[in-house]
Order: C-alpha cells, then structure tokens, then sequence
C-alpha cells in the first residue's frame, strides 16, 4: 500500500468531512474545501487579539488557539470551537450563541461529536495533573443553543476525557478516559449519553484518544505517552463478538490518531511527545486494508520547537469514515508544522 498526496493546504486544519465536503481553519479563518479541493473562505471568528495572534503559528500553537473543532449542524449553522468556548456561528457567520467551557482550554481532537439525532456532545479536556477537578461531559439538545452536564466524573476518578464518538454499526456513542492505568477506560451509551457502560479499562493499552469502527471490531493505537514510562505502544483489536482485546501490532509513539475510511482502510498515527518510550522522534502513518496486515505509510521528524510548544502529530478529521480518499493535517512536524493533506492509498502498491 502507498500514499499518494493530491492536495496540500499550508498553514490549515482539517476539521470535519462527510467525503464531499471539507471543513477546515487558517488560524481563526473558517474554510469550506470542495471535492475538487478547492478551498473557499466562510468567515473569521473570536476577538481581534485571537485572530491576530493566530496568524503566527508558534504563538497559535502555544497559547492554543484557532479553531479547533467546526462541523455543521444540521440547519445551515455550524459549530466552532476556539479557545475555552464553542459557538453556533449561523449561515451568515453571526455568533448566535456561546458556551464557556468551565475547566481546560478546549476538548481533545475526538471530544466533540454529533450523533445522528442532532445531540451535541462536549467532553472537557483540562490537564489536571493533580486530580483535583471534576470531569464533565455536556450535550445540547436544541443545535449548539445550549448545553447540559449529561455525565461527569468526580475529582480523583479520572484525569479528562479523551473523546466521545458515534458507532455506526453499534448505533451508540463510545466515550474514552485516561490516563492513569485505572483511569484509561471505554465506555458505550445506546440512550444519548443519559446512561454508560463500561467495555474495559485499567491498562495503559485502554488508553486511547479515537477509535475506529468496523462491523466485526473496534480498533485504536494506544496513547501511553510520556507519562506512561516505558510502556510501549500498540495498535488494538476488540471484537464485538467475543469482547476478546489483542495487540495486533507494536508502534513507534503515543497514537494521535485513529480512524477508517469509508472502504473500511483503517489508518493510525503515531506522535511525539518527548517521551522514553518512543523508538525515535518521528511521527509515523499506518494503514491496514483487512485490520491484521499493517503498512507504514509515511513519517515525518518532529521540528525545532520543544514539546510544551506543540507535540509532533497527525490527525484525522471527524467523518473522515465517509471519505475513499484520507485527509489529514500535520502538526508540530519538520516540512509539515500545521499543514494538511488530501491523499489517495494506492491498494496492492509497494
């Protein structure tokens, strides 16, 4: 298998697709891209400090701004995240409305999700490295207008979420925790996240930031980072059927992203964070037609600046499941330090 880039966007996120259409920021520069990957600019949000400090990307990284999440949601208005809040920004670009976020900067790259009724879910990410703050997850039953605690974790139980996704083949939302060993855990909710339960945990190979669905199985790379030691890192398979949890294959780093495409391809990023138990300082692409036989695909070094300013990752946008094609953004990477990507994987090549 090879990967063949047929578009490259400088200084641009990838943020949500449904195959046709990609959303995507510059700095706070909303963008729409068309299957063509032609990019067309929807508007600039947050305050004039923030759109200024943006358009640098060292300062953008290190004081964490841009945008971070945008999706539509469903009525023409789409939702935006910036730093320490979410708007529902309308069609014409009017903020409608705005939810603070009460603890951390901004939900993790998988912490923000639409199920197919049109709930909203918010998973706060703050650092937390002492366990004295709570955890919550919010959801908006009106479109973004507003947002209830619809679960939360007492301080002490876990550190933050890592994300909150829809399953389409299990019909029901599945939610990850870390990062402690007794922290790293699955859960899965088929009422709209009023009840969950939990699939696994305990280990740092529960541990992830994403998963990926296929019909027969979950999978996910494992996000023990530089926290976590030497524990190596891997790629998992939980089947459905039997609930049984494998290694399938051993990798560089901490997995920054998890995803399938809509042939089911799965593909899995590896990061760096500066810890032991990476086996370089690159960031690597794998991808796996049939979910056993695994392909580097690509890599990159991580670039100049240290750690705390941005770790060295590849992410995948939310929807990437309905793309033939893989798009994907590169951040904190030599030649690549915010720059997304569409590509094709050329099936059979070498």
């Amino acid at each position: 298998m090879k990967l063949r880039i047929e578009k490259t966007f400088p200084d641009s996120r990838l943020l949500w697709t449904d195959g046709n259409r990609t959303l995507a920021a510059r700095g706070n520069r909303l963008l729409s891209v068309d299957a063509l990957g032609c990019a067309r600019e929807l508007g600039t949000v947050g305050a004039f400090w923030e759109r200024t400090g943006a358009r640098v990307r060292v300062v953008r990284h290190f004081l964490r701004l841009g945008v971070h999440h945008l999706f539509p949601l469903g009525d023409g208005a789409f939702l935006v995240v910036l730093r320490r809040r979410a708007y529902r920004v309308d069609a014409s670009g009017r903020v409608e409305s705005c939810f603070k976020f009460p603890r951390g900067n901004k939900p993790a790259a998988k912490g923000v999700c639409v199920d197919p009724n049109g709930n909203v879910f918010v998973a706060e990410y703050a650092l937390n490295g002492d366990r004295a703050l709570p955890a919550m997850l919010h959801r908006s039953r009106d479109g973004g207008r507003t947002f209830e605690i619809v679960h939360e974790f007492r301080p002490g139980e876990v550190r933050h979420y890592h994300f909150v996704q829809w399953d389409p083949y299990g019909r029901c939302l599945w939610m990850g925790t870390g990062d402690a060993d007794a922290e790293c855990q699955l859960f899965t909710s088929s009422d709209a996240g009023d009840s969950w339960s939990r699939i696994g945990g305990g280990s740092q190979l529960w541990r992830a930031v994403g998963v990926a669905f296929r019909p027969d199985a979950v999978y996910w790379g494992t996000d023990a980072g530089s926290d976590a030691g030497s524990h190596p890192n891997y790629i998992m398979r939980l089947d459905r059927r039997t609930g049984r949890l494998e290694h399938v294959l051993e990798v560089q780093g901490p997995c920054h992203g998890t995803a399938a495409l809509r042939d089911g391809t799965l593909v899995v990023s590896t990061g760096v964070e500066g810890g032991t138990n990476e086996k370089d300082g690159r960031a690597h692409l794998w991808a796996s037609a049939d979910g056993t036989t695994w392909h580097e695909l690509m890599s990159f070094a991580k670039d100049g600046w240290p750690e705390i300013v941005q770790f060295g990752i590849i992410r995948f946008p939310i929807g990437v499941e309905n793309c033939a094609e893989l798009p994907f953004t590169c951040m904190g990477l030599r030649g690549a330090a915010e720059t997304a990507f569409i590509a094709t994987l050329e099936r059979g090549a070498r």
